[in-house]
């Protein structure tokens, strides 16, 4: 890889990454409403086009600018997990994607690899070029890096998001297998060398430690607010009992 991706915060907490390309470029995971605007002033800057929009998962603030990059940007190529399709269409997209992904299949330079959990259809993409695994919502770097399935009041939003937590920290541990020198989260920062903070984080995950009474009552709240209600805003015990499975 002659450049390295481009990774785009929004809030500072909402990732999105450009991989350059052969043919241009291709967007991982769309972020929030107004990511577009960032996303094709970049581009033309650059004089080379945006080919793809390669979907970790179909959550909200994963697939936020997909509707207004489609219609900015005709070819543009939206592929998603096999088992997201209903949750794409479920968050109210528009858009319908060009191409389902499985194990194993290539999207430009990226491999994919399937780590449901935190959505049925989660996927993760290895770039073999410079070893950046885009793990997507299974491992969350905010404040520290951890597992989804991990309640963390700080940043409690993909605990609660997340589909299933058992899965979730089974998908976290395949990914120890992943010859991984990047991990590029769907928040936080990225980690060079990740293997033994990822090993850490799929350790304490396992060990399925209850939350404390204030980091219930946090996320509790959080999830009220919010009206996110899947996994750890039914309750953290949900996620440490899944967790143990």
């Amino acid at each position: 890889m002659t450049r390295p991706p481009l990774r785009h915060a929004q809030f500072g907490l909402v990732n999105s990454y450009l991989i350059p390309e052969d043919d241009g470029f291709t967007l991982i995971d769309a972020g929030l409403p107004g990511l577009e605007r960032f996303v094709v002033s970049t581009i033309r800057q650059s004089g080379r086009p945006l080919r793809r929009i390669a979907l970790t998962h179909a959550h909200d603030d994963h697939i936020g600018a997909v509707d207004a990059l489609k219609a900015a940007l005709p070819g543009l190529e939206v592929l998603v997990g096999e088992g997201d399709v209903a949750l794409l269409a479920e968050r109210g997209s528009k858009t319908a994607p060009d191409r389902l992904l499985r194990a194993g299949d290539r999207v430009g330079s990226l491999s994919v690899i399937e780590t449901p959990g935190h959505s049925p259809g989660h996927v993760a993409y290895l770039d073999e070029r410079d070893g950046t695994l885009y793990a997507g919502d299974t491992f969350v770097n905010v404040p520290g890096l951890h597992v989804a399935s991990v309640l963390n009041a700080l940043f409690p939003l993909p605990t609660l998001g997340t589909h299933d937590p058992a899965q979730t920290t089974r998908s976290a541990r395949a990914l120890l297998d992943v010859p991984a020198r990047f991990l590029a989260p769907g928040h936080g920062p990225i980690i060079p060398d990740p293997l033994p903070a990822m090993r850490r984080a799929v350790e304490e995950a396992e060990a399925g430690r209850e939350p404390s009474a204030l980091t219930r009552r946090v996320s509790a709240l959080v999830g009220r607010l919010t009206g996110m209600t899947t996994g750890g805003a039914v309750g953290a015990k949900q996620i440490v009992t899944a967790s143990r499975k």
